[in-house]
């Protein structure tokens, strides 16, 4: 092939941010070109500069959002896809209009994202993390706290995609009766609630699995957190934004919950100190997807689309 043919045949694609970056640039053919906006200073300007040849975009992160100000200067893209299941860095109308595929890795971290929330929810309810502190610091306690058991507890889900269907059916083995607040009802074994203040109020924990972004933002504020009452915990593996994040300080503080688990926040990486400061919250720094299998699959998922949209020849 001369180089004419060769330039033709590469796929420049622009990377917005730097997860799983070596595991792409290893799976990758060659004809790929990955150009780390991420790394650079001025990652708009640096995207400018590359547009004119750039036919795919990976993200994951606000590094530089994909709206009517990146497009204009990509005439030829052809797919953006985000790595991760959220989209709030991208402008999914705007690329709708221009007719460009838009893909998220919805799903992939499913499984993981599942477990975590599952295992946060055990955490907090049996404060296992004070437990841990106090044997570390040879603080045996006279009286161990009492807590409540998981099984048999009312587990409301909000949001019922890939991980919401994960966490249910881990529910399910510990023998909790499972009711879900979704934008329409989904198959299965679970009991559709169409309005979330009803189901936070039927809840003994109230765990978050939605997308973020404007359409969700603060969707959980201080009268669904009064309905899930003073026995009643929050677990949050959904976005940070999807929770007012005042209004949960405050019912923390006032006791009107029980407590909370959360791995997202609204302002990250900043968590207020009266999150940092209390027992009352089990605190995570966004790893609900990071396992090893979790990259793997993404990884895969990723170049598999890739060379599907755009084939050797």
């Amino acid at each position: 092939m001369n180089t004419q043919l060769a330039d033709r045949a590469a796929v420049d694609v622009l990377q917005l941010g730097g997860w799983l970056a070596s595991e792409l640039a290893e799976a990758l053919p060659p004809r790929f070109r990955l150009l780390p906006a991420w790394q650079q200073p001025d990652p708009f300007a640096y995207a400018a500069a590359h547009g004119a040849d750039v036919r795919a975009i990976l993200t994951h992160s606000r590094c530089l959002p994909v709206d009517d100000r990146l497009l204009p200067v990509l005439p030829r893209l052809e797919l953006v896809l985000n790595l991760s299941a959220g989209a709030e860095a991208v402008d999914a109308e705007a690329l709708a209009a221009r007719g460009i595929p838009f893909l998220t890795g919805s799903g992939a971290n499913a499984v993981d994202v599942a477990e975590l929330a599952f295992g946060m929810l055990l955490a907090i309810s049996r404060d296992l993390l004070r437990g841990d502190r106090q044997v570390r610091q040879e603080q045996w306690p006279g009286l161990t706290p009492v807590v409540g058991r998981v099984a048999g507890r009312r587990l409301g889900i909000v949001g019922m995609g890939a991980i919401g269907k994960e966490i249910a059916r881990r529910a399910q083995a510990f023998d909790m009766h499972v009711a879900y607040y979704a934008r329409r009802p989904v198959a299965g074994d679970w009991r559709f609630v169409g309005d979330l203040l009803q189901l936070a109020r039927e809840a003994d924990f109230l765990v978050l699995a939605l997308p973020g972004g404007p359409a969700t933002r603060h969707l959980v504020d201080a009268a669904i957190l009064d309905a899930l009452g003073p026995e009643g915990y929050l677990v949050n593996v959904a976005r940070g934004s999807v929770v007012d994040e005042k209004a949960l300080i405050a019912a923390l503080q006032q006791g009107r919950i029980a407590g909370a688990a959360l791995d997202v926040f609204e302002h990250e990486p900043q968590v207020p100190a009266a999150l940092r400061e209390t027992d009352r919250v089990l605190l995570l720094p966004h790893r609900g997807g990071v396992t090893r299998d979790a990259f793997r699959d993404v990884a895969k998922l990723t170049v598999d689309r890739l060379l599907a949209h755009f084939p050797a020849s």
